[in-house]
């Protein structure tokens, strides 16, 4: 099967925020800098009662519902944060190869990528790990770095084939399956461990 598509800046930006959002350290840091902004406004808290003398449990609970929300935002924060650095590193330092036209060719053992004159050869048994999300398909040939394919370039069939080349699985019931198979973070484990 042969498939051409092409892959833009904001196709490396969503795979990029797409493996911070599952990636082990990535949701680590994520959640610590959170718990930090959240000691921070419970000592700012603590400081505003004392100095001023307020009543204790209206203060804290007017400390507990910032916290709450400084949570929830920080979410977003981080989100917007990172996809400005994605892009700053991408206009800074990229691969010429990483995003536009590209062709690829799946053969009984192996996928071929062609971009503007280069082949990249991947056997199917050294695929880390191949992921199917609502916009697109990633194969990871290792942990942060993969071939994205764009479905808005594919057919039905194509997509499907596709699947069938990397057996892949389709969403059940509206169910993430990310969040269900990358909880022990297979995106990170060592090279020795994919045998």
């Amino acid at each position: 099967m042969h498939i051409n598509y092409e892959v833009t800046q904001d196709d490396l930006i969503e795979f990029y925020l797409f493996h911070m959002q599952y990636d082990r350290r990535a949701i680590r840091a994520r959640f610590l800098q959170a718990l930090l902004g959240c000691f921070v406004i419970a000592v700012i808290t603590f400081g505003v009662i004392a100095y001023f003398k307020l009543d204790a449990i209206k203060g804290w609970i007017v400390g507990i519902l910032i916290m709450i929300a400084f949570f929830g935002l920080y979410q977003v924060f981080f989100r917007i944060m990172m996809r400005q650095r994605i892009i700053a590193l991408l206009k800074k330092n990229h691969p010429y190869d990483s995003y536009g036209a590209k062709s690829m060719t799946f053969e009984k053992d192996h996928l071929m990528e062609t971009t503007g004159g280069l082949k990249r050869k991947l056997f199917y048994k050294d695929i880390l790990r191949s992921i199917e999300t609502k916009d697109y398909f990633y194969i990871y040939e290792q942990p942060g770095i993969a071939y994205t394919i764009p479905k808005r370039c594919l057919s039905n069939k194509a997509s499907d084939e596709i699947r069938s080349y990397l057996n892949m699985t389709t969403t059940e019931g509206g169910k993430d399956p990310l969040k269900e198979s990358l909880t022990d973070s297979l995106l990170n484990r060592p090279q020795e461990e994919k045998k």
